[in-house]
């Protein structure tokens, strides 16, 4: 039986082994395919929180739709439950299960399931706001926020990043093409 690999669902969309992007009236767009996803689940001791965070390299987040850190990215989905977004924090995932084996962690790898678009640009707020009726302006919804929201009607992680004008978008990836498609056709009607 072959392998299964796992492709980016986004993979037509790409160019000479770039990855997916749109750019438009100083808009870009871009899938971000090295961006990996854990999902951490403990037993909400502080000792455990503690040994984790220390893995992390960033404070868990303790309030309901709270982010801690750029790279790596720590989303808190529920109590005692986060998901981790990272791309140059190497080692991580593996430093994660050594620290949570011991103790009462579980740390998966769910980085299959999830696409990441990185959104920058004057014209990103512009974009999410025309499918997202949630407010995403910087004064209610500034650094260290996230929301699990719809864009779209779709199920989607908007991310205000430390960077202004970006966001992180993480989308489940059998709804990713679909998003990218809405992004695609939304950024065409921008003007700068």
């Amino acid at each position: 039986m072959a392998d299964i690999v796992a492709a980016s669902p986004l993979r037509d969309e790409a160019k000479d082994n770039v990855a997916a992007r749109i750019q438009r009236n100083g808009l870009l767009v871009r899938e971000n395919p090295s961006r990996r996803k854990l999902l951490v689940v403990t037993d909400g001791s502080p000792a455990v929180s503690r040994s984790v965070a220390n893995a992390l390299g960033v404070p868990l987040p303790e309030t309901a739709d709270a982010v801690t850190g750029d790279d790596p990215s720590c989303y808190r989905l529920a109590r005692n439950r986060w998901l981790v977004s990272y791309e140059k924090a190497h080692g991580l995932g593996e430093r994660l299960v050594r620290t949570s084996s011991s103790m009462a962690a579980a740390v998966n790898d769910v980085s299959d399931g999830y696409v990441s678009i990185h959104l920058s640009g004057k014209l990103a707020y512009d974009l999410l706001v025309r499918g997202c009726e949630q407010d995403l302006h910087r004064r209610a919804f500034g650094q260290g926020r996230f929301a699990a929201t719809e864009l779209a009607a779709i199920d989607v992680i908007i991310h205000a990043t430390s960077e202004p004008d970006s966001y992180e978008l993480i989308v489940d990836r059998s709804l990713a093409m679909d998003l990218w498609m809405w992004l695609k056709d939304r950024a065409a009607d921008l003007s700068a």
